[in-house]
């Protein structure tokens, strides 16, 4: 019984002692580094938290600028870049470079992979005389490579490209405020007759009747043509012929070349495109058939357009009475493109004139179909008429 008694107590002593000398302070010190590791855990929360918000709001803006930028980013268009070919290709050519070479290292540095086709020929040493000359950029690499001033040619056709984008980029800015204005006023009647539908219970039950099923199908036709019209007047503005600049320049560049007018002629008609080149080839067919080439010229000058009729002088004086072309083909060049600027913007200034056409007759109509109507059939049934 002693025994047992003894090794109670001593136990209930060791226990004593290992809970007051090791526990509690085990205890204690666990206690005291959870409370200073807790304002360090927190700062990393908020840390990591706010470093997965910056991140998650990152990816939320790149994905808005992807899906607006393509909209609204003002592209670099094809003359541009072509005129920026153009002329690395003059610079090169006057630092002493071939015109082979000169046409590789340009298409290189612009990475213009539309013209890689060229790069091609001109590193196989292909002749560039025989390039498929589809516009005026191509036809002015062509000229240079028969023999005509390579940098003249290239520079000339550059400053062309870069008045053609700049006309192109002003009708654009001119009619985009015109036509974003015609999409909303084509837009209200939409507007109008959804918040009808979902505010007015009369104006529901009108657009499920068969009257206003006829006014719906009947106004979103009319908003539908009113739509496109005004797209298609737009367009037709916005559009710019260089038909007759660009044959101007063709001649330009092969009068300085050193050929006569007659000769420059048939070459650059062989390049036109549209009514202007089917009536300058049809004289050129005259030509080669044994014609004189102003009785030719002289004869078809009422089959060309008004805005050619300076050219066809010129060329009929030049050859007739031997007067120097290039001056007179240097100004008709400047004029031309002078003139192609003030037709695009007669058609700017003429184009809300034009647009009062589809506003009154497709829009308007659209309007009272969508929105007045259903309003006022909607009110209808609460009108009370007192025959007292």
């Amino acid at each position: 019984m002693i025994a047992t008694a003894l090794f109670i107590v001593m136990g209930s002593g060791v226990t004593w002692l290992l809970i007051t000398r090791v526990v509690v302070p085990l205890r204690m010190r666990s206690m005291v580094l959870r409370r200073l590791r807790a304002p360090h855990a927190i700062v990393l929360a908020v840390g990591v938290t706010r470093d997965r918000a910056l991140q998650g709001l990152k990816r939320l803006i790149a994905g808005l600028r992807s899906r607006v930028s393509p909209r609204h980013r003002v592209a670099r268009s094809r003359d541009e870049a072509c005129a920026d070919v153009l002329d690395s290709v003059a610079r090169e050519l006057r630092l002493g470079a071939s015109l082979h070479a000169a046409v590789v290292s340009a298409i290189k540095r612009h990475q213009f992979v539309e013209w890689q086709w060229l790069a091609q020929m001109a590193q196989q040493g292909d002749p560039l005389t025989m390039i498929a000359a589809d516009d005026l950029a191509t036809r002015a690499i062509a000229l240079a490579a028969e023999g005509c001033d390579a940098v003249r040619a290239t520079e000339s056709a550059a400053r062309t490209l870069r008045a053609n984008a700049a006309i192109s980029a002003d009708s654009l800015a001119a009619v985009a405020h015109t036509r974003a204005s015609m999409n909303v006023l084509a837009a209200v009647p939409l507007a109008i007759a959804a918040w009808l539908v979902v505010r007015d219970g009369g104006a529901r039950e009108f657009f499920t009747s068969p009257p206003g099923v006829a006014c719906v199908v009947a106004g979103v036709t009319l908003h539908w043509l009113g739509r496109r019209w005004v797209a298609r007047l737009t367009n037709a503005a916005r559009r710019t012929d260089a038909a007759v600049p660009d044959f101007v320049d063709l001649l330009t560049l092969q009068v300085h070349s050193g050929r006569p007018p007659a000769l420059a002629f048939l070459r650059a008609s062989e390049a036109v495109t549209g009514d202007l080149g089917e009536a300058a080839r049809r004289v050129a067919a005259k030509v080669r058939d044994g014609d004189r080439f102003v009785e030719a010229l002289t004869t078809a000058r009422t089959v060309f357009d008004v805005r050619a009729h300076a050219v066809i002088d010129a060329l009929i004086d030049t050859e007739r009475d031997g007067l120097a072309p290039r001056a007179i083909f240097e100004r008709l060049s400047f004029d031309a493109h002078q003139q192609r600027r003030r037709e695009a913007d007669a058609r700017i200034r003429a184009l809300p004139v034009r647009l009062t056409l589809p506003l009154v007759s497709c829009i308007l109509p659209a309007y009272v179909l969508l929105a007045v109507v259903p309003l006022l059939a909607s009110q209808f049934p609460s009108v009370v008429i007192d025959p007292h």
